[in-house]
């Protein structure tokens, strides 16, 4: 029952989060101060629910901290390239390169965290998410005008998700469900300089850009959705990590985009081919298709150091985690 109550939670979060955020740079096209702005306002949250006593946080300590700290670059300059996406690219193009995440995280979960090696009906997952991917690829309109350079960025995030999905899994293992805002304060505290300064090195600041932005309420009701997602798609993230492998998780996260690919079908003029939606209707029946390995000899995924534990109730990892917000996508 918490499974399935984590991974609706976190498809809910997540499938909100890419329409919003894709919604919000539409109408305020500086995605580093948006990420800027959910970063802090998810940090500030929690902070001032800890100091009410309304949740459970660890304090700031430099044992716990260190390990976060080459996450929370990758993270940040993933939300940052992500947001780079969503206002150049379809949410169509985003998906599709989500859905191959998969056969990454796989090989990373066999080699890191015990896993047995894909069924070969997980095996077949794999095979139709890729080939719908591929046929994505040669049927989109951006790739045949602009070749492979139309996706560097998206190449860029694409490779970010999948350092922040393994070692992200490696973070959550040694922290218990009490201790969940843990992660939640750290990432996202520790994100706001990295994030603010890739919008000031993206020239965000200028007169020129950020002086002709137009911050009518339209805007700002966005932009405050997207940071109230943002702190629901943090906690959930790590709730689902807690209760499924890297793999299914990241299974998952492909699998609640169908909503999301249907709605912007119907909200946007800019959105795929027929052939286009239909190879990503392969790939996401590719993800139903898959199933989670058993892990290898009995054995657990790899813990933290027991000198240094990542919270004071950590001896008993969580049986399976990874991250999600990232997930923001």
């Amino acid at each position: 029952m918490e499974t399935t109550s984590a991974v609706i939670f976190y498809c809910l979060c997540s499938g909100g989060m890419l329409l919003v955020n894709k919604l919000t740079v539409h109408h305020l096209n500086l995605p580093g101060l948006v990420t800027t702005c959910q970063f802090s306002v998810c940090s500030l949250f929690v902070f001032v629910c800890k100091m009410g006593g309304c949740l459970v946080a660890d304090d700031f300590e430099w044992n716990k901290a260190k390990y976060f700290l080459v996450y929370v670059v990758s993270f940040a300059i993933g939300t940052y390239t992500n947001m780079k996406v969503l206002s150049i690219a379809n949410v169509e193009t985003v998906i599709v390169f989500r859905s191959c995440t998969p056969l990454a995280v796989a090989f990373f979960d066999y080699i890191f965290y015990n896993r047995a090696a894909p069924s070969a009906r997980s095996a077949a997952s794999f095979l139709l998410i890729t080939s719908g991917a591929v046929a994505y690829i040669l049927t989109d309109r951006q790739f045949q005008v602009h070749g492979f350079s139309a996706y560097s960025w998206v190449m860029l995030w694409w490779t970010l998700l999948i350092f922040q999905l393994t070692y992200g899994k490696f973070l959550v293992t040694g922290i218990s469900k009490k201790s969940l805002w843990t992660p939640v304060l750290y990432t996202n505290t520790f994100s706001v300089l990295p994030a603010l300064a890739l919008s000031i090195f993206g020239g965000e600041l200028s007169y020129e850009r950020f002086g002709s932005t137009d911050l009518n309420g339209t805007a700002i009701f966005w932009l405050l959705m997207s940071c109230a997602i943002g702190i629901g798609i943090s906690w959930a993230g790590f709730w689902c990590q807690s209760v499924v492998s890297a793999t299914t998780y990241t299974v998952v996260g492909v699998m609640n985009k169908m909503l999301t690919v249907t709605v912007n079908v119907l909200i946007w003029d800019k959105h795929a081919s027929p052939a286009g939606v239909a190879s990503l209707c392969v790939c996401l029946l590719g993800g139903f298709l898959y199933q989670e390995p058993p892990l290898r000899d009995g054995g657990g995924p790899s813990k933290p150091a027991e000198d240094v534990p990542l919270t004071e109730n950590s001896s008993e990892p969580d049986e399976d985690s990874s991250f999600a917000r990232g997930s923001k996508a």
